[in-house]
């Protein structure tokens, strides 16, 4: 094999320094400023795309805490109109009882007075019932049919 032979080194190493010559002064030197430029710009768009990003990430943070803000103010608002709903509502509701409670007390008075009408019809009912009653009870057991107001003034001695 020639290329072993230290005779062909020599020559060898001639070719080969100049084919790496004209390999790197034809296709390695115009090329490389080519691929510097495009190494470059990609460098630069990407630097230009994180700082995009974090411009992004700065808008979305502001607009997070104005959300947030927004959110809390209207959380509050909210809760101050249910506060002052139950508010109105419980004055309504105390309203509203205290007029059924009047309605209640004067059904229960006129309840009451009808009731103790009744009561004293029903006395005065009962008082005649039972002055017939003792009166033909007397007249049965003696014989002699006593005057109501004789009956009605024995009665009323025993109450």
């Amino acid at each position: 094999m020639p290329q072993f032979d230290p005779a062909y080194w020599f020559p060898q190493l001639a070719w080969l320094g100049a084919i790496f010559a004209v390999l790197y002064f034809a296709v390695v030197r115009p090329t490389l400023p080519k691929v510097s430029r495009v190494i470059d710009e990609r460098e630069s768009r990407v630097a230009g795309d994180l700082d995009a990003a974090e411009a992004a990430k700065a808008s979305a943070d502001s607009i997070r805490t104005a959300y947030d803000s927004g959110m809390a103010e209207a959380r509050t608002a909210a809760q101050a109109e249910v506060a002052k709903a139950r508010e109105t509502a419980a004055r309504a509701v105390e309203a509203r009882m205290k007029d059924v409670g009047g309605r209640l007390d004067a059904q229960a008075a006129t309840a009451a007075a009808s009731l103790d009408a009744a009561r004293g019809q029903a006395r005065a009912g009962l008082a005649a019932t039972a002055a017939e009653l003792t009166a033909e009870a007397v007249t049965r057991l003696i014989g002699v049919a006593p005057a109501p107001q004789e009956v009605e003034a024995a009665l009323a001695a025993r109450k």
